[in-house]
Parts: C-alpha cells; structure tokens; sequence
C-alpha cells in the first residue's frame, strides 16, 4: 500500500513538473518575429530615387534607378517604352498598342513588330495575331 501511495505521489509531481516548463517564454520566439504586425516584403524594399518635380531639378530622371531619363508632367518616364508617353509627352498608346523605341505599334498586324518590339517576319510572310506566317 505504501509503494502505491509513494507511485501515485511521484505521478502527480512528474505530471505537474512540464506545465511550469511550457509556460515559460520560449527565448527564440522574439528574434523569430522581430517585426510583429509588419511585412517582411516592406522591409527588404530598397528605396527608389524621388522621381517627382523633375521639372524643378533637371538631374533628377538621370540618376541611377530613375524609371526613366525624360520627365513627363513632374515624372520621370522612358518615353522609348512608356505606354502614357511614347515618343512624347502624353503621347498614349491604345491597348492593342506598344511602344518600341517611341513609335506606337501594333504588335498583331506589324510586320516589324509582331509580337513583340523589332521582331519581324521573313519577306513573303506577314504578321497576324502577333505572328509571323500564322496559319
């Protein structure tokens, strides 16, 4: 009867010993999430050049980064491939339409551009739904 008493006790107390255990902070768990509630995306962003009121500093658009060398309406654009600016300023291209090195295009019927800018089709062959000698 007393080893029982002595198996029973020791049950309990090996039992109630974990619980302190996991109630502890675990010392892994703030370094893990060191930005609680932020996006890892946002902090791994690199900042980009300010790109607005290029009209007020010339140098701005030619800086490393810059989307673009011209400034367009205060934005620094590439007006060589830039669907709101092509060629020129406030120059759009329709959706069907691309710019290739400032020349708005058709890339489904342009023999010089089918499918994409300067790719053309073999001489005899023409450009249909963005490809060269379809069908």
């Amino acid at each position: 009867m007393k080893s029982i008493e002595v198996f029973v006790l020791l049950a309990i107390l090996l039992m109630a010993l974990p619980i302190p255990l996991m109630a502890t902070p675990d010392e892994e768990t703030p370094a893990a999430f060191p930005m609680r509630g932020r996006s890892r995306f946002l902090a791994t962003q690199t900042p980009r050049p300010v790109t607005s009121q290029c009209s007020l500093k010339p140098g701005t658009c030619t800086a490393k980064g810059s989307p673009g060398p011209n400034c367009c309406n205060n934005r620094c654009v590439d007006m060589g491939t830039d669907k709101n600016n092509c060629g020129s300023c406030g120059k759009k291209c329709k959706i069907t339409e691309i710019c290739c090195k400032g020349h708005i295009v058709n890339p489904m019927t342009d023999n010089f551009n089918c499918g994409s800018c300067f790719n053309s089709c073999k001489v005899g062959s023409s450009c249909e739904n963005g490809m060269c000698d379809y069908a």
